[in-house]
């Protein structure tokens, strides 16, 4: 794609970031397209065509598909019904919300959280040792303060899109002199690949900042919201996360009395990836409760 004269493509960027963020943050509310042209100040004639070259799909189509994927995570995760999820994520009308569910994923949203137990599956007492090396089996459960941090999004499977947003961002902060001994690095993996399609899986990575910085480009600023977590230090490949979220929402949280809560989750890089053996890593994954 090209920039015209007064477009940068840093500026470029931190416009649809704007708008993304406000998706993001307002499912649940009704997403005018005229506002959210604004947000980005863009005019309409334009707006929704640069949307879908940088998406790859039309904006409306987005939107749907978002507010779907993360009513399936909710109904794989809560017990909330299914009306309130409806409305959590933008579908006053339960018909339409059914409708629109069934479209997308072929079942309806009952049969969904009945039958679909892929990605969370139970582990069983017997694999407890397995799975043991790899994970805490008690959480530490810790209230924790909101975290201001610049980040990078890039879209597409989770290895290949960390990569590329670690890349962006680290640059930034290298760039800013951002870096200190006690950094956090945190990732925010959006969505479920066993839902989501895997090219266009959504990954977040964060560092944490105390001073003030301006969203740059492809750069972003947020603050990632406090509250209660369940934490839990995973061991070993990255590629193994999977397993400590199947034991997590399939064994540990129906038997802790706690539910989880619709704030992101999070991965706290414990250390450097590149100077550490895979087997070495260490991760401590945030789950949000209530």
């Amino acid at each position: 794609m090209t920039f015209g004269k007064q477009e940068t493509q840093k500026g470029y960027f931190e416009r649809i970031n704007k708008v993304i963020s406000f998706i993001n943050l307002h499912l649940g509310d009704d997403l005018d397209m005229k506002q959210l042209a604004q947000i980005g100040n863009y005019s309409d004639f334009h707006f929704q065509r640069i949307m879908r070259a940088y998406l790859g799909e039309p904006l409306g189509a987005y939107i749907i598909r978002i507010r779907l994927e993360s009513s399936a995570q909710l109904l794989r995760l809560t017990n909330l019904p299914v009306q309130e999820i409806a409305m959590k994520v933008g579908y006053e009308n339960p018909t339409s919300f059914n409708k629109a569910f069934k479209k997308r994923f072929t079942i309806s949203p009952l049969e969904f959280r009945e039958t679909i137990n892929i990605s969370y599956q139970h582990i069983k007492k017997q694999e407890f040792m397995i799975i043991s090396d790899q994970i805490s089996l008690q959480p530490k459960i810790k209230n924790i303060d909101p975290i201001t941090v610049i980040f990078a999004q890039a879209i597409g499977p989770y290895g290949e899109s960390a990569s590329k947003a670690w890349e962006m961002v680290c640059k930034f902060a290298a760039d800013k002199k951002l870096f200190g001994f006690k950094t956090q690095f945190i990732g925010i993996s959006h969505d479920d690949p066993t839902i989501t399609d895997e090219a266009k899986l959504r990954y977040d990575a964060c560092i944490a900042i105390r001073k003030t910085i301006k969203p740059e480009g492809e750069i972003g600023v947020k603050e990632i919201p406090g509250g209660k977590y369940a934490i839990f230090r995973h061991k070993g490949a990255y590629e193994k996360f999977m397993d400590s979220y199947s034991y997590i929402f399939g064994t540990w949280m129906p038997e802790s009395g706690y539910e989880p809560d619709d704030r992101p989750g999070l991965e706290i890089y414990i250390n450097d990836p590149e100077k550490t053996k895979p087997e070495k890593l260490q991760t401590d994954i945030y789950i949000p409760i209530k």
